[in-house]
């Protein structure tokens, strides 16, 4: 379908930044704006002809969000059971992150050349689990949406492209703005399964994720390839080296000392921690780890690195 030229009609995030929040203002007027650029996106930007299906995650959280009093007394986390809050949480922040993305891609002119609609109809408009009897689920794709948007904040350049079923091996074409061409795989564990993952399955799931990556990313001359796997889990202050070690200490045992061609993997591997606690005060952290296995060609990848680094909230 031929896209519709219509202006982005919200305010632009601030240059530069790349951590996903609704800034300042009133919350019941950020959750109202962030109603509607997320219905803008869908409904207007002219990536897709189809509506928003009212039965589906995202249908479901715009209706609720369309009816919520934030400025009302409401109840204490503690008095929700701990799992029904934490997924309440995750189904919050999910509209909050995908409205800032769209701010980042939209906004200023836009960054943005192409989103596929099946990512929208068949990933945002979907669910993050196709399994039978799953209770707790949540939107697809807003973890791909959401780093596009933090790579453009941190590197400028454009996005070519957020592939959807077409993507053969890559969900993000980007550009950089120094004219490097990186492609990402995203690989995100959905809410109820990751409930019951432990170190270990988290471990081994990266593991399985770099090695089918290596596979069908596409592998071009002066390209970079990045892969990112997303959890639904917290990673405490306190455990940030512990878990960063674990992941450095698996793929070095998996890929090192000549078993897999560098080459055939993607350069960069990036562990995602999306984690909110379901409590007052609880801690709240998107942590990354990211693990460098190909730094080749050296000149391009230390000016990959770096924008890659800026995305994820750290400064170089």
């Amino acid at each position: 379908m031929a896209r519709l030229q219509t202006p982005f009609p919200f305010d632009p995030l601030p240059l530069g930044e790349v951590t996903p929040r609704p800034g300042p203002g009133d919350l019941q007027e950020l959750l109202r704006r962030d109603v509607r650029i997320v219905r803008w996106f869908i409904e207007q930007a002219g990536w897709t002809s189809r509506p928003i299906r009212p039965g589906s995650s995202l249908g479901e959280l715009l209706a609720v969000s369309d009816t919520l009093d934030l400025n009302g007394p409401a109840k204490p986390v503690e008095s929700i059971e701990p799992e029904v809050a934490r997924h309440l949480l995750h189904s919050s922040a999910a509209l909050a992150r995908l409205a800032w993305a769209i701010r980042a891609l939209h906004g200023n002119g836009g960054f943005i050349d192409r989103v596929d609609a099946s990512f929208i109809n068949d990933e945002l408009l979907g669910e993050d689990s196709k399994e039978r009897g799953v209770e707790r689920k949540l939107p697809a794709g807003i973890g791909t949406i959401v780093f596009a948007g933090r790579l453009v904040q941190a590197g400028r350049g454009r996005i070519i492209s957020i592939n959807g079923n077409g993507g053969v091996g890559h969900d993000i074409k980007w550009v950089t703005g120094t004219g490097d061409t990186v492609l990402v795989e995203r690989k995100d564990r959905s809410y109820e399964a990751g409930l019951g993952d432990t170190p270990e399955k988290r471990i081994a799931r990266v593991i399985q994720e770099t090695r089918k990556a290596g596979l069908t990313m596409p592998r071009e001359r002066g390209v970079a390839r990045v892969l990112v796997v997303g959890f639904q889990h917290l990673v405490r202050q306190r455990e940030a080296k512990r878990v960063d070690r674990g992941y450095y200490a698996a793929l070095r045992s998996e890929f090192g000392r000549g078993r897999v061609r560098l080459a055939d993997l993607p350069h960069v591997v990036i562990a995602e921690h999306l984690g909110l606690e379901p409590k007052t005060g609880g801690e709240k952290w998107d942590f990354f780890s990211p693990q460098p296995l190909n730094m080749k060609p050296r000149e391009m990848m230390r000016r990959v690195g770096r924008l890659l680094v800026n995305a994820l909230g750290r400064r170089v």
